[in-house]
């Protein structure tokens, strides 16, 4: 069973990690994935639109994590903590996963230098200020860039999600959990 690590903050975009949770925790009839969340620390916060969520751990009792993944919402408040576990964790990671605004995460910590990556399109122009190294696509759900995976807006976080789910448990499990439990198009998978 892999390890998924969630980092929230306050003001998460709920549909940012709720959206690739879902894929986790049902793939493979529950039994592939572990979801846990972390943040700064373990006091309830607030997503963006006012859901209270309490993380399962702290950046500092964190577990290893496998997979990553880094919504996006308030990018602001992600503080020093937040940003080195996340530099940290992602250096043990198979794979570090964004999702929309949460690339620009990624460019802080260095991840996206010398790579392809995309985010919400309304952040293209300034992901490529954040990353001058990165070649920043468009129209793209979903970036795949080996060990560096990045989505576009909230939705397309659950491509990536099922994109992951493809890369560890075959085509079938991902489609399998795309339209028979999301009701989500699988076509999106690449």
């Amino acid at each position: 069973m892999k390890t998924i690590a969630i980092l929230l903050f306050d003001g998460v975009e709920l549909m940012d990690f709720a959206g690739p949770a879902e894929v986790f925790i049902i793939a493979g009839e529950g039994k592939a994935f572990k979801v846990v969340t972390v943040s700064e620390s373990q006091n309830p916060l607030k997503t963006m639109g006012g859901i209270t969520i309490t993380p399962d751990y702290s950046t500092d009792n964190a577990p290893h994590a496998e997979i990553l993944v880094v919504p996006g919402g308030n990018m602001k408040s992600v503080g020093k903590a937040g940003r080195e576990w996340l530099k940290k964790a992602s250096l043990m990671s198979e794979i570090t996963m964004s999702v929309c605004y949460g690339a620009f995460l990624l460019a802080d910590a260095g991840l996206l230098d010398g790579i392809e990556a995309t985010t919400h399109h309304w952040g293209i122009e300034d992901l490529r200020k954040a990353a001058p190294r990165c070649n920043v696509a468009t129209g793209r759900r979903f970036v795949d860039s080996g060990r560096i995976i990045t989505t576009a807006g909230v939705t397309a976080g659950i491509d990536g999600a099922l994109h992951i789910v493809k890369h560890f448990l075959g085509e079938e499990t991902a489609n399998w959990t795309a339209n028979e439990w999301m009701e989500h198009e699988s076509g999106n998978l690449q």
